[in-house]
C-alpha cells in the first residue's frame, strides 16, 4: 500500500469536498426547472406552436432555449434562440431577454461571450422596474457568479450573489428565484467547509417551503445539498433526516430529473457511515438515472465513487475494471479528471502487486498534478519505483542463481571500471542537461525581450496616433468656436444694427422696407442656428444632459419625433469629454435624419462609473453596413476618431428597410482625460 502523510490526506479530503460541491454548482441551474422537466418542455412546445402573439412567441422560444441549455443540448438551445429573435424587431425588453438567454447558453462554453451579453442585458433591462425585469437581471448576474466559481474565484462568486443577485431577486418578489440563490450561497459556504454558515442558508430555503411552487425542484435540491453538508460535518442523523425529506418529494414525482443527484448524496452518506454495500446500491441507482437524463459527467462521477468503495473493501480487481472502463469512455476530457483517474489506477495497481503499472500510472499523474500535490507525488513515485526496482532485482537474483557461476567471478577491476564509466556517463548527462536547459532559457529570454520591445513600439505608435487625433479634434473644436463667436458677435451684431437702422427710416417705401427687415430677421435666426451648432452655449452653462435635450428639441420636427432618455449621467464629466460626446451624438442624429428619413428616433445615454453608453435607434430605411468599410465618409470618420480617442468601441446594426441601431461605449475616466475649459 502507498501510505501518504497526514497532511496530504487532509488535502485530498479538501479536494474531494471541492469536487462534490462543484458538481452541485454545475447542476444548480436545474433548480430553476420544474420537477417534471419533460412535461414542462412539452407544454412550452405546444404553446409555441399555437401562439399568434409575436411577443408571447418570443418569450416561449427563449424559455425553450433555456431548457435545452440546462440539458446541455446547445444546438437546440441556439435554434430556439434564433427563432425567438426573429419574432420581434424593436422591442427593448424582448431584446434584453434575448441577451439574457445568450448568457445561459454560453456560461459554460464561452465565458467571454456570456460576459459581453451580460452588460447588454443590464443596459437594456435596468430601465424597467418590473418583477420580470428584476428576475431576468438576477439570473444574468448569477451566470457571472458561476463563471467566477469555475475560475476558482469563489470570493468573487460569493460577492456577486450577495451584493448583486439576491437584492435583485428580492425586488422581483419571486420566492423560487430567491430560494435558488440562497441555496447557491449555501453551496459556496459548504465548498469552503463553513458547514454552519451553509446550514444557515439552506435553512432559509427550507423555511420558505410553504411559499415555494410545488412543481419546482428548488426544495428537493436544497434537501439534497443539506444532506451532503451534514455528511461532511459528520452530523449523520441530520443528514439522514434531510435525505428522508428529499425522498418524500421524489417518490411523488417519479419523472423528476433529480434522482441521480439524490442517490449521489445518499451513497456519500452510506460511504461515510461505512455501510459500503448500501453505498454501492445507491451509486448504481444514481448511474441509472444519470444515464436516462444523459448526464455523462454525473454518471462518470458515480462510477468513480463505486470504484472508491471497491478499493476500501479490498475488491481491487473490480475497482480496476471500473477505472479502466472510465479510461475508455472519455472521462479524461478534463485534465483534473485525468489526473484523478491516473492517481486511483496507481493505487489499485499497487494494491494488486502490479508495481510496474502503478509506477507508469503515477508518472502520468505527476505530469498533470498541480503544485499543491507535486511534492507528495514525487515521494509516491519514489516509493513505487523502489518497489518496482526491488521486484526486478529479485527476478535478476533468481536468474543469476540459475546461471553459471561465471557471472559471479567477474574481477573487481571490471566492476570498478563499470562504476567509473557509469559515474562519468551520469556526469556527462547532467552536464548536457544543464547546457540544453541554459540554452532554452536564453532562447526564451531573447524571444521575450523581442516581444516586449515590439509591444513597447506598438504602445508608442498608439500613443502617437492618439495624440495626433486629439490635436486634430482640438484644432477642429477651436476653429468651430472661433467661427461661432465671429458669426455671433461680429456678423450677428452687424445684421442686428442694420435692422435697427432700417426700422428707424422714414416709411417712404413701407412694403419694400418690411421685406428687407423680414429677410434680415430670417438671416439673424439662421446665423444663431449656425452659431449654436458651432458652439452650444448650454453645454458650457448647464451641462451635457440639458444640451443633448436642447439638441433633440432643435432637430425635432413635424415629420420626425425624437425621444431622449438620460440615465445616471453625472455632472463631473470633463468639459473636453462632454464636447466629444456632444459632437458624436450631433453627428449620429444628423446622419439618421439626413440619410435614414425616419419617423422616430430614440436616443439613450447612460453612465456606469467611468463608462458612458450611447444608443441611437431609428425606424428609417436602413443601409448595408459593409458600405462603411469601403467609403466611410467624413461624418463617420469624425465619430470613429472621437470614439477611438475616448478608448471606446462602436457597434452598428442595420439592414435595408429595418432601421438602424448604433451602440457606443466610451471611457470617461477623469483621471486619464485632461480637463479643459471651453470658451
Amino acid at each position: 500500500m502507498i501510505i501518504k502523510p497526514i497532511k496530504a490526506a487532509v488535502l485530498h479530503k479538501k479536494r474531494l469536498i471541492v469536487m462534490i460541491a462543484f458538481i452541485g454548482a454545475l447542476h444548480m441551474l436545474k433548480a430553476q426547472l420544474p420537477l417534471n422537466s419533460k412535461a414542462y418542455h412539452d407544454s412550452l412546445y405546444t404553446a409555441l406552436n399555437i401562439s399568434e402573439n409575436d411577443s408571447m412567441k418570443a418569450r416561449t422560444a427563449f424559455r425553450l432555449s433555456h431548457y435545452w441549455a440546462v440539458q446541455r443540448d446547445y444546438k437546440q438551445a441556439e435554434k430556439y434562440l434564433v427563432l425567438g429573435r426573429s419574432c420581434f424587431k424593436n422591442n427593448r425588453f424582448l431584446l434584453g431577454m434575448y441577451y439574457r438567454t445568450v448568457i445561459t447558453i454560453y456560461t459554460y462554453n464561452d465565458p467571454a461571450k456570456s460576459r459581453k451579453a451580460l452588460f447588454k442585458t443590464d443596459s437594456l433591462l435596468s430601465v424597467f422596474k418590473t418583477p420580470d425585469a428584476y428576475t431576468n437581471l438576477a439570473g444574468a448576474w448569477y451566470s457571472e457568479a458561476i463563471i467566477a466559481q469555475r475560475e476558482s474565484d469563489e470570493k468573487k462568486s460569493l460577492w456577486i450573489i450577495i451584493n448583486k443577485v439576491i437584492p435583485l431577486a428580492k425586488k422581483s418578489g419571486n420566492s423560487a428565484t430567491l430560494a435558488t440563490f440562497y441555496s447557491q450561497v449555501g453551496i459556496l459556504m459548504m465548498n469552503r467547509q463553513l458547514f454552519e454558515k451553509a446550514e444557515e442558508y439552506f435553512t432559509k430555503v427550507i423555511q420558505m417551503k410553504n411559499v415555494l411552487p410545488a412543481k419546482k425542484n428548488t426544495l428537493v435540491r436544497v434537501y439534497i445539498y443539506s444532506a451532503e453538508n451534514f455528511t461532511y460535518a459528520k452530523a449523520f442523523k441530520r443528514a439522514e433526516a434531510m435525505l428522508k425529506e428529499a425522498r418524500k418529494i421524489l417518490d411523488k414525482n417519479p419523472g423528476a430529473t433529480d434522482h441521480a443527484d439524490y442517490y449521489l448524496a445518499e451513497g456519500r452518506y452510506f460511504d461515510e457511515t461505512k455501510q459500503y454495500q448500501k453505498a454501492l446500491l445507491s451509486y448504481e441507482q444514481g448511474k441509472k438515472y444519470a444515464g436516462t437524463i444523459n448526464d455523462k459527467d454525473l454518471e462518470n462521477w458515480l462510477t468513480m465513487k463505486k470504484a472508491d468503495i471497491f478499493f476500501k473493501t479490498k475488491q481491487y480487481p473490480d475497482a480496476e475494471k471500473l477505472l479502466m472502463n472510465l479510461l475508455k469512455t472519455g472521462y479524461t476530457y478534463k485534465l483534473d479528471n485525468e489526473r484523478r483517474l491516473y492517481d486511483k489506477l496507481a493505487y489499485v495497481s499497487n494494491a494488486l502487486g502490479k508495481y510496474k503499472d502503478a509506477y507508469e500510472w503515477q508518472k502520468k499523474c505527476s505530469v498533470l498534478s498541480d503544485s499543491m500535490y507535486q511534492a507528495q507525488l514525487d515521494k509516491d513515485i519514489v516509493a513505487i519505483e523502489a518497489k518496482f526496482k526491488n521486484s526486478e532485482k529479485e527476478k535478476t537474483i533468481v536468474k543469476l542463481q540459475a546461471d553459471k557461476k561465471q557471472e559471479e567471478l567477474k574481477s573487481k577491476n571490471q566492476k570498478l571500471t563499470s562504476w567509473i564509466l557509469g559515474i562519468a556517463g551520469v556526469a556527462l548527462l547532467i552536464g548536457l542537461f544543464f547546457v540544453v536547459y541554459s540554452y532554452k532559457n536564453a532562447k526564451k529570454l531573447s524571444v521575450q525581450k523581442e516581444i516586449n520591445h515590439q509591444q513597447r513600439l506598438n504602445e508608442i505608435e498608439q500613443q502617437h496616433h492618439l495624440k495626433l487625433v486629439q490635436e486634430m479634434l482640438d484644432a477642429e473644436e477651436r476653429e468651430r468656436q472661433r467661427i461661432g463667436r465671429d458669426l455671433h458677435d461680429g456678423l450677428g451684431g452687424m445684421l442686428a444694427g442694420i435692422k435697427m437702422n432700417l426700422t428707424q427710416q422714414q416709411k417712404t417705401d413701407y412694403h419694400n422696407l418690411n421685406t428687407v427687415i423680414s429677410r434680415l430677421d430670417e438671416s439673424v435666426v439662421e446665423l444663431r442656428r449656425i452659431s449654436r451648432n458651432m458652439m452650444p452655449e448650454s453645454l458650457l452653462k448647464i451641462g451635457l444632459e440639458t444640451s443633448l435635450r436642447d439638441l433633440c428639441e432643435l432637430l425635432e420636427s413635424e415629420e420626425i419625433s425624437i425621444t431622449f432618455q438620460a440615465i445616471d449621467i453625472e455632472q463631473n464629466i470633463p468639459n473636453a469629454t462632454q464636447m466629444h460626446i456632444y459632437r458624436i451624438i450631433q453627428e449620429l442624429l444628423s446622419n439618421a435624419i439626413r440619410h435614414g428619413h425616419p419617423s422616430s428616433i430614440m436616443l439613450q445615454c447612460s453612465q456606469n462609473q467611468d463608462v458612458f453608453y450611447i444608443t441611437v435607434e431609428d425606424d428609417g430605411k436602413g443601409f448595408d453596413v459593409s458600405i462603411l468599410d469601403k467609403s466611410p465618409g467624413i461624418g463617420f470618420n469624425n465619430i470613429k476618431n472621437r470614439v477611438e480617442y475616448l478608448k471606446g468601441n462602436i457597434e452598428i446594426v442595420s439592414a435595408k428597410d429595418e432601421g438602424t441601431a448604433v451602440n457606443i461605449e466610451l471611457s470617461i475616466d477623469s483621471n486619464r482625460h485632461e480637463r479643459e475649459n471651453i470658451s
